[in-house]
């Protein structure tokens, strides 16, 4: 009897632990709408989407990827001089959960990210950004000229783009999904955990539409980064790697994979 009275007091413990963590979501996604309408706006009961949100589904469902990423090894120029990386830009973590019709992904870093972060590389004006890249796969990995990104004259791999974005003369953060071979930009929710050692950004797989770039939304390929734009203007070549997971060491690209039929992790202990 008192084992059954323990079972029922941890449920609705566990249940209530779930619904404070779905709140705290739903201010840092959709602080303009009530909790019903969050609920509606994302497509996903309640329980679905706290367990999703925070990693705590099983794997029937919904499947997550996880790449692990060493603290402490965020570079500027690649480690050939140049001011120390705030541990806020320090990759730790980078999560890709199934959310029914959208996907969650969440970077964790070193460090709480700042309300106003500030760093002396960019003082005068430019953008701090937490980064995904997505591809179908990485051995067929096409390239786009002129991007969006980068450089008249430069040559990048063709990708989907999904930017946290810190632009320091706006003073605002904001977050977009981006086709860097049609320059298509959309926004999309974003919220940061408690600690704001996380940020996690939901996207609609409908958004997904460019089937060159990624056939099915259900399966792709994916790398992390964090990126500093010395200058306010992304039409530049003054963009800086800080720090990438999975690590790059040379000799082709290395991306995490990510299915909605599968759990998979990478670099992981």
């Amino acid at each position: 009897m008192n084992l059954r009275l323990e079972k029922k007091k941890n449920n609705k413990n566990e249940r209530k632990n779930m619904n404070n963590q779905f709140d705290e979501l739903t201010k840092g996604l959709a602080q303009s709408v009530t909790r019903r309408a969050a609920l509606k706006k994302f497509g996903v009961g309640l329980a679905g989407m706290a367990l999703a949100c925070f990693g705590l589904v099983n794997a029937v469902e919904a499947q997550t990827s996880v790449v692990c990423d060493p603290a402490g090894d965020a570079t500027y120029g690649n480690g050939k001089g140049g001011p120390q990386v705030p541990d806020w830009l320090d990759l730790v973590q980078a999560t890709i959960t199934d959310a029914g019709d959208s996907i969650l992904f969440t970077l964790t870093v070193n460090a709480p990210i700042p309300l106003t972060p500030s760093w002396r590389n960019v003082d005068d004006g430019g953008q701090l950004w937490w980064s995904w890249r997505l591809v179908a796969d990485a051995a067929d990995i096409a390239f786009v000229s002129n991007g969006c990104l980068q450089a008249k004259g430069q040559t990048v791999p063709a990708c989907y783009c999904l930017d946290l974005i810190w632009n320091v003369q706006a003073a605002s953060f904001r977050a977009r999904l981006l086709d860097d071979t049609s320059c298509t930009e959309t926004a999309v929710a974003m919220g940061f955990s408690s600690d704001r050692r996380a940020v996690s950004m939901l996207v609609p797989k409908g958004l997904l539409t460019n089937r060159t770039l990624i056939p099915d939304p259900n399966s792709f390929q994916y790398l992390t980064e964090t990126i500093v734009w010395k200058a306010n203007s992304n039409g530049n070549t003054s963009l800086t790697i800080l720090d990438n997971a999975p690590t790059q060491t040379g000799g082709g690209f290395i991306l995490g994979t990510w299915s909605s039929s599968s759990n998979t992790t990478y670099g992981c202990p």
